[in-house]
Order: structure tokens, then C-alpha cells, then sequence
């Protein structure tokens, strides 16, 4: 009877380290008792603390060492001394020793390498002798080929890159980088794959290879499983010959590897990106630690580089999508601030937005309600270098004093009952851009010297605030009250005056406008149109007559009220006359007056009739007194009054 020790899983027992050989030691039984000798090996056969060169008799007790591992030779397992304390063999890890289903050709596995995380490994002694490639150049072929790998723009060229560098470094038959496939079943990042999965992307191959040998091959379907598994490892393997768990045939049938290291390519939250697989055929060409700590190095840079493309990628791709919605926004946008008209009139007024817009003027829009100064104050921004930062709009007669404050300027968390919260006020929304102050003229006293300050580039404090707020902002500020006789009256700041008039543009009203009323018509038909998924295409003779007849009291905002209407009630292709419900309301102020229509009864006191048309100009309003008591001539005040008494006289 006898017991082969060595490498080879053939062996009786095996022995899984690169310094054993494959047939390391022989014990067999003769007549004089068990004999131990050593067949040749490499690192030789130690028994009893002493290398033998020939055969030893093995006496009760013997200790063997083999390539760092020690077995106890005893009779009788009763007095066996139990494991001893032997050093663990150099190159092999502690997954290697205990994992018994490796392959025995598997001499080395790692999950990280030592030159991109401390401690490469070298010889025991230190030397770098087993290496194929040098110690003094891997660090600086790793670092050279990171800053290349920066200026890839695409996965096919990093990987090509990849294999260049590792060619023209470690001396190899062969080598070859796969990408995992997209595979949509796959539950998870981190899940199981398919070795089938991995796709050979691009190879490298020995100019010298012999005939029949010069065809890449694909390591074992094992092999491969085993490194991209959850948690899988690089491998090398020595002596891989005539292993098919490990290596595949050449076109002769044979399977004549010497070495090969297979490295996975993971991404640092462990997700799986490829592999790379080199072979030698060799035998002065053996594969070590050392060049598999190297490969583990260029598969780790490999991975960032790829992961790196991947994110490129989608931010190449969300940029696109972005400047598609961008340029979408902005034809919908310029139909929404594009101020339409050729109106000489009009013309005026595009002229002075192309002359203020550029500028950082401070601008007064004044014009009655409804004519557009909100459009106009949005071609200013958008024709200012500020149009890439906000515009933020703000009603000031929609507000109280106290709530008007801290819109403007924000308040801290507590600063009043219901101040459950800190907000940011209109001024720091619109840092970077343009503020644009509706009804500039119901702006409060108090308010208006606060105001005055941030205008002259004075920081400001929120409401209950103590801290210094500075801003970068244009303020476009509109009105439809004649600001300079309420400077008179005492109702407007004098210095605030000054300080907004810097460039007043006015917007004529629709009725001096001509035949913008048409184009305008047209203008809102194709909106509503595009809205509503309407193909109104036309508006007949008699409507445009019509609404070239009327006196648009609610201006512009009047007349898309009225096509708006129009549009959703009309079934057919044209809007008619009878499409048309125009409900003129007296304006006061800026505009002048109208008398009351003939549809009004004539036996109505002026009582009924002021009451009836307040109501009407309400309705035209929705409810907005200020802009009502604005259209009235009259003082916000007054028309509360008035409404209290009628209040009154109804009960």
C-alpha cells in the first residue's frame, strides 16, 4: 500500500499550495514498517526537522513538512498530538486552505489589490524574481494608464487601452476582457450570473504564438462562475494543463495552458462590470502573485473608469433631455412674453424694451389695467443678462400692509401668530434676476421707505430678523395710477419717485391700438387652439369688425377672455359675430370714461345705476377691488364704503 502527497487532486492526500508539487512525497508499507521518500520536489521533504534525500524508515510520532504543512505519522490515532502550529504557507490565503472544492491548479486568490490598498505581495524573501511583470514598472504603468483612462469617451476604448497596457507588460499568450450583458430578469445589482452572461468584448494575443494556438479562448464555464459569483475572487492558477474546470480546449483538441488569472471587474459598491482572463502557454512564462495583485490593479482602475463612462452617460443624456425641455420651453414661452402688434404705438414700446432690457436701470411700466405690463416687464428680463436667473412677480394691492412686508422681505420662525416657519421674501426668491412689483402704487408708506432702502443697495433684515440680507436684483416695477399727483397728495414717496422713474415705459390701452386687435385675436385663437386641441382657423369678416367696433375697457386681458370664450363654445371651423360676448364696463382713470350702454333701463336713479355699474366692474375684475377701485377713479376706501352701504340698503 502506498500514499502519494503533492498537488494533484489525483493524489491520496493533497496538498493546495503552489510550493508543493503536483507528486511531492511517497509513503508506502515494506516489511521494516512505513517509509517516506521525496519524488523529486522542488521545495524538498522535511521529516523529523531534517530535508531527506532518499528513503526514510517513519518512526511513531514523526512529524512530515511539506511546502508549510505539517502531518503527524502515528500508529495509533489515540496518541496523536493533535494539529501543530505551522506557518501558513506563503501565497496562500485563508479562503485557499479551507475551501476543499477548489481546484487544486487554483494557487492564489484575492478581493483587492495590494498595490491600489497596501501590501503587494512579493516573494517570501522579498524579491520580485517570480514575477512576469517588474516591480519597478507596474506602479507606473498603473498610473500612467489611470490618467489615460481619464480621456476615454467610451467603454470599447478604455478596454482597448486596457488590453494595450497589460500586453505590452506581463508576457502572455493571450488575454481578454468581457462586459456583462444588460440582462433585465436579474432581481438585483449584487445577484447570481449566468457565466454565459459575460461577453468577450476585444483580446490580445502573442505576435509569437505557435500554429494552432493563436485563437483566444475562453476560460471553463467553472471558472468563470466561481469569480463572478456574489463575493468572488481573482484567481490564479499554476499548472492549469489538461484541467478542463479551468481552461478549454486549443483547435488541436488539447488543453495546454500553463497559467492563467481570471479577475473580475466590480464597481466599489461590489457590482459586477466584466472580467478580465489572461493565459500562458509557456513554461518559462509562469504566471505569479504577484501578476495577479497587478491584474486585480488594472481591473480595479478598469472599474472606475467604466463606472465613470456609465455616469458620464447619463448626465450626457439628462443634459440632452434638458435642452430639448429647455428649447420646448422657450418656443412656448416666447409665444407667452412675445409682444404682438405693428401699431405704431406698440412699435414704441418694443423699441424702449430693446433700449432698457440690456441695461441695469431700475424701469417703470405704466399703462391701465390689463394691457399687458407684465408681459412687457418679462421682455425685459428675458432681453437683460439676467434672463437665465428668476423673475419673480408680485401684486402689491393684493396684499395688507403687514402681509405685503413679508412677502417683499420673508420673516423668521415666530415673527407673528402664524409664523410657524422662516420664508424667504420675494427679494432673495429673485436673487440673480428681476423682481417685477405690480400695483406699485398700493404699496403702503411704511413699506415704501423699507423698499427704498434695498433699491439703493442697502442690505435688509426679514420680518423679526436680525440678520443682514444683501441681494443682486433688477426691480421692474408697474403701475396704472399717476404716480406724481399722488407724490402731491402726500400717498408716494417723493425719493422712491425719482428712484423708479429712472426709464417709465407706457402702454397704450387696446382701443388706441387699431388693428392689433386683430392680430392679437388671431395670436390668442392659436393658443387656445393648440390648448384645447381645437382647428378654429378663422374669424369671419363680421366678428373682426366687431371687435375693431368695441372699446375694450378690461384690455388685452379682456379680449383673450372673450376668444377663450369664444373657442370653447364654437363647434365649427370659424368664430362668428354671435361667438363674440362683449360686456363693456365704464373705465375711469387713465382711460377716460364711457357712458352707460343701451342696454341699460332708462328708468334707473343714479343710485341703482353707480351701485349696478360698481357690481359690473367687479364681475370684470373677479372681485379685485383695488384694480376695481382703480378702473371706478375712486380710493380703494371709498369703494368699501360704498359697498357697505349697499350692503346696507339691501338688508
Amino acid at each position: 500500500m502506498e500514499v502519494i502527497l503533492g498537488r494533484s487532486s489525483s493524489n491520496a492526500i493533497a496538498i493546495r499550495s503552489e510550493k508543493a508539487s503536483r507528486q511531492h512525497a511517497r509513503i508506502w508499507s515494506t516489511p521494516d514498517g512505513w517509509q517516506i521518500e521525496d519524488l523529486g520536489s522542488r521545495n524538498g521533504t522535511v521529516v523529523g526537522g531534517q530535508k531527506i534525500d532518499a528513503p526514510v524508515v517513519l518512526r511513531d510520532g514523526d512529524w512530515i513538512e511539506i511546502a508549510g504543512f505539517s502531518i503527524q505519522f502515528v500508529h495509533h490515532l489515540a496518541s496523536a498530538e493533535g494539529p501543530a502550529d505551522s506557518p501558513q504557507p506563503a501565497g496562500a490565503t485563508e479562503d485557499q486552505l479551507t475551501l476543499a472544492m477548489d481546484a487544486v491548479s487554483i494557487t492564489d486568490r484575492r478581493s483587492e489589490s495590494g498595490y491600489l490598498h497596501g501590501g503587494a505581495v512579493f516573494g517570501k524573501d522579498g524579491s520580485q524574481q517570480d514575477r512576469l511583470v517588474r516591480g519597478d514598472e507596474a506602479s507606473a504603468v498603473l498610473l500612467q494608464l489611470a490618467f489615460t483612462l481619464a480621456g476615454a469617451d467610451s467603454a470599447s476604448k478604455a478596454i482597448e487601452l486596457v488590453l494595450d497596457r497589460m500586453s505590452e507588460t506581463i508576457r502572455c499568450r493571450s488575454v481578454g476582457a468581457y462586459l456583462l450583458e444588460a440582462d433585465p430578469g436579474r432581481k438585483s445589482a449584487h445577484a447570481a450570473v449566468d457565466p454565459s452572461k459575460m461577453r468577450l468584448v476585444a483580446t490580445r494575443q502573442a505576435a509569437d504564438a505557435p500554429l494552432g494556438s493563436t485563437s483566444y479562448r475562453r476560460p471553463a464555464d467553472a471558472a468563470i462562475a466561481s469569480v463572478i459569483a456574489p463575493g468572488g475572487q481573482a484567481i490564479l492558477a499554476r499548472n492549469v494543463a489538461g484541467d478542463r474546470d479551468l481552461a478549454t480546449e486549443n483547435s488541436r483538441g488539447e488543453i495546454d495552458a500553463v497559467s492563467m488569472i481570471l479577475a473580475p471587474v466590480r464597481g466599489r459598491d461590489g457590482q459586477l462590470l466584466g472580467m478580465l482572463h489572461l493565459l500562458t502557454t509557456d513554461a518559462d512564462a509562469v504566471l505569479s502573485a504577484a501578476d495577479l495583485e497587478f491584474v486585480l490593479a488594472v481591473a480595479e482602475i478598469l472599474a472606475e473608469s467604466l463606472r465613470n463612462l456609465r455616469d458620464r452617460g447619463k448626465l450626457d443624456r439628462s443634459l440632452r433631455r434638458s435642452q430639448r425641455q429647455i428649447e420646448t420651453l422657450k418656443q412656448q414661452l416666447g409665444g407667452k412674453t412675445a409682444i404682438v402688434g405693428n401699431s405704431d404705438a406698440i412699435k414704441d414700446v418694443i423699441r424702449n424694451v430693446s433700449l432698457a432690457g440690456p441695461t441695469e436701470a431700475t424701469v417703470l411700466i405704466r399703462g391701465e389695467s390689463g394691457v399687458g405690463k407684465e408681459l412687457v416687464a418679462s421682455a425685459i428680463h428675458q432681453a437683460s443678462a439676467r434672463s437665465a436667473g428668476p423673475l419673480v412677480c408680485m401684486n402689491c394691492a393684493a396684499l395688507s400692509p403687514s402681509l405685503l412686508e413679508s412677502e417683499l422681505f420673508g420673516h423668521e420662525k415666530g415673527a407673528f401668530t402664524g409664523a410657524t416657519e422662516r420664508k424667504r421674501g420675494k427679494f432673495e426668491m429673485a436673487d440673480g434676476g428681476t423682481l417685477m412689483l405690480d400695483e406699485i402704487g398700493e404699496m403702503d408708506l411704511e413699506i415704501q421707505a423699507k423698499f427704498l432702502r434695498v433699491l439703493e443697495g442697502h442690505p435688509f433684515e426679514r420680518v423679526g430678523g436680525q440678520t443682514p440680507i444683501k441681494v443682486d436684483v433688477r426691480v421692474v416695477a408697474a403701475t396704472n395710477r399717476d404716480l406724481q399727483s399722488m407724490v402731491g397728495e402726500g400717498k408716494f414717496r417723493q425719493d422712491l419717485f425719482y428712484r423708479l422713474h429712472v426709464v417709465e415705459i407706457f402702454v397704450p390701452p387696446l382701443r388706441e391700438r387699431g388693428s392689433d386687435v386683430l392680430l392679437l385675436a388671431k395670436h390668442f385663437l392659436n393658443e387656445f387652439n393648440q390648448q384645447m386641441g381645437r382647428r378654429i382657423e378663422t374669424i369671419s369678416d363680421r366678428a373682426c369688425q366687431k371687435l375693431l367696433d368695441y372699446q375694450w375697457p378690461g384690455n388685452i386681458r379682456e379680449l383673450r377672455n372673450v376668444i377663450e370664450r369664444a373657442v370653447v363654445l364654437n363647434s365649427g371651423s370659424t368664430i362668428e359675430a354671435e361667438h363674440l360676448l362683449l360686456t363693456p364696463a365704464a373705465v375711469g382713470g387713465l382711460g377716460g370714461s364711457r357712458a352707460a350702454t343701451s342696454r341699460d333701463p332708462v328708468e334707473m336713479s343714479l343710485a341703482d345705476l353707480e351701485r349696478a355699474h360698481i357690481q359690473r366692474v367687479l364681475r370684470h375684475t373677479d372681485g379685485n377691488k383695488s384694480r376695481a377701485a382703480s378702473i371706478l377713479g375712486i380710493e380703494r376706501s371709498t369703494l368699501d364704503r360704498k359697498l357697505k352701504r349697499f350692503a346696507k340698503s339691501t338688508a
